[in-house]
């Protein structure tokens, strides 16, 4: 079975709770995802999953016709009985349908009903409840599919040796000792709405470093997440290390061996409970009934009650400013993070 995941890491990363349970299920399937091909490190020490890449550009926002001519080429050399659309954009949407398979699979509310030839009904439906997890959401469709479990099982990902190699390497380049204790801070997001002040990161980094870890600041090779990573930096007097050229499999293997995670809701987030690291995650305006890292153990989210709370998140249409992430005081997450650490 393929299932086709595109765009979001942290939605890839939850993905693998459920396509888990499946392999393990069926060990005779094969289960393959089709995700952007930066995210393929997810999958490469993986024993139960594979991935098959979609390349784009780095400026590119959607795939050029020959990356996708060249992945359905891929996707009918390997003759799926089923395809899974878990993305139901035009782009996974024409993917599917020229999948050669059997058993073309998406949601009933997915537009490009040409695609397929079999739909799942909405999950509160199949599973008899409201107010889903994401999740628990795809669980639903799993349920339909014949798994048995009656509840979802753990993210989980495995970081591969090399890539655990590269990652001491960098983070030795940036002044931190990989086997000495460490504290990961990821204060980056693409929506601004979901961004702690730059301030109040400077503030745990220096708490931190008062308990004795190193702090490591970390985001993506962008303009603007390498400025909010120096923002950070410059609002504090301690010389704090950023790694902003990391790898998905090098982020990986940076979290995995931290003591301890503290970021925005992002796909690092994801990255941090898959790999069991102890995580406390900041939210504003997103749901966390929906979007919270899907973890049991040491895990703790820090959100303030706001009644416009969920919303689109683009702009804050409540207030001049985000208040939502605004009002998280550096106590709150201080006192998550003293939790996790117990």
């Amino acid at each position: 079975m393929l299932f086709i995941r595109l765009r979001n890491l942290g939605e890839a990363v939850l993905d693998t709770a459920n396509l888990r349970a499946l392999k393990r299920y069926r060990p005779d399937l094969q289960v393959t995802t089709l995700v952007e091909a930066i995210y393929t490190d997810l999958y490469e020490a993986d024993p139960d999953l594979e991935a098959i890449p979609l390349t784009r550009g780095q400026q590119e926002k959607r795939s050029s016709i020959t990356s996708r001519l060249n992945v359905i080429r891929d996707i009918r050399r390997r003759k799926f009985a089923a395809v899974v659309n878990l993305h139901g954009g035009p782009t996974s949407a024409q993917l599917t349908f020229l999948s050669g398979a059997t058993h073309r699979i998406g949601a009933t509310h997915f537009r490009n009903s040409y695609a397929y030839n079999l739909r799942v009904p909405p999950s509160e439906e199949i599973l008899g409840r409201s107010n889903l997890h994401t999740v628990e959401y795809q669980f639903g469709w799993f349920k339909w599919f014949g798994l048995p479990h009656e509840r979802p099982g753990p993210t989980q990902l495995f970081v591969a040796p090399n890539k655990r190699d590269a990652a001491h390497t960098k983070l030795q380049a940036a002044g931190i000792h990989p086997h000495q204790p460490y504290a990961v801070l990821a204060p980056t997001n693409e929506f601004y709405t979901k961004r702690w002040m730059p301030e109040r990161y400077a503030a745990i980094a220096e708490r931190l470093i008062e308990r004795g870890y190193q702090v490591v600041l970390t985001g993506a090779p962008t303009t603007e997440q390498i400025a909010q990573v120096e923002n950070v930096q410059a609002a504090t007097a301690h010389s704090l290390a950023a790694l902003t050229s990391l790898s998905i499999g090098e982020l990986m293997a940076v979290i995995a061996d931290a003591k301890v995670f503290v970021g925005n809701d992002s796909g690092p987030a994801h990255i941090a409970a898959a790999v069991k690291t102890p995580h406390v995650v900041l939210f504003g305006p997103a749901s966390a009934t929906r979007w919270r890292p899907w973890a049991e153990g040491r895990t703790q989210l820090v959100q303030n009650d706001f009644a416009c709370n969920p919303c689109a998140m683009y702009t804050c249409t409540e207030f001049a400013e985000p208040e939502c992430i605004r009002s998280v005081a550096v106590e709150q997450v201080m006192q998550a993070i003293e939790t996790v650490l117990l």
